[in-house]
């Protein structure tokens, strides 16, 4: 990890949080933000442009977010459940990136981050969506319904079938860094059960509105 880089990208990403803050609530803001990262970083890798210091950019975006992360959780301590397990994702990011840029399985690693970021698109999105349309109820379920398929089929399908194709070169990664790939691994299993949850709520909360409707209307 060159600490050159590292610095000033983190720098970078608070600028830019500071300038859509100026328009955006800070949520909001820091949303936009990761999203940025993520196009960022599908961008490069598609083209195959500069992966070193993308793969910095993304180290550089993490501490950025931890640092947000823990600004918040200062002002208020409940946060930390919430966040726990993006500290935890982060710092794993953290070290299987910068175990990529020592050459530990870098092209391997990499096509599996580029799954990842490409599963929290509709994240992000839907977020944005539930923020700043929060009334509209049919929108909310239409975005959360797209982002349970997007993320599932990522993270359960996608990223399952490269693993499984790539399991001799797993067992050559140091332990720490199997553990943490795991890890990882493991948290899309748990978001994607949370996302069929939340549109199971969903689906009720639409059935219940149309009958209190019809109801009404009769």
């Amino acid at each position: 990890m060159n600490i050159e880089y590292i610095a000033p990208l983190i720098c970078f990403w608070h600028v830019i949080s500071a300038e859509i803050s100026k328009y955006k609530p800070p949520a909001i803001a820091n949303n936009m933000v990761s999203f940025i990262h993520c196009l960022s970083f599908i961008g490069h890798y598609s083209y195959n442009y500069n992966l070193e210091y993308a793969i910095h950019i993304s180290i550089g975006f993490y501490f950025y977010d931890l640092f947000y992360i823990f600004s918040q959780i200062f002002k208020e301590k409940s946060e930390l459940k919430q966040r726990a397990p993006f500290i935890i994702h982060h710092i794993a990011g953290i070290y299987i990136l910068n175990a990529t840029l020592a050459g530990e399985g870098k092209d391997h690693i990499l096509y599996a981050y580029n799954i990842l970021e490409k599963s929290n698109i509709m994240l992000y999105i839907s977020y944005y969506v539930h923020k700043q349309y929060a009334e509209h109820l049919k929108l909310n379920a239409i975005s959360d319904f797209i982002q349970l398929l997007s993320y599932s089929y990522y993270r359960l399908f996608a990223l399952s079938l490269f693993v499984y194709n790539n399991r001799i070169h797993f067992f050559e990664f140091h332990f720490m860094t199997q553990f943490l790939i795991i890890g990882v691994y493991g948290m899309g299993y748990a978001w994607s059960y949370r996302l069929l949850q939340k549109n199971i709520e969903n689906y009720n909360r639409l059935i219940s509105a149309r009958s209190k409707k019809y109801s009404s209307a009769g």
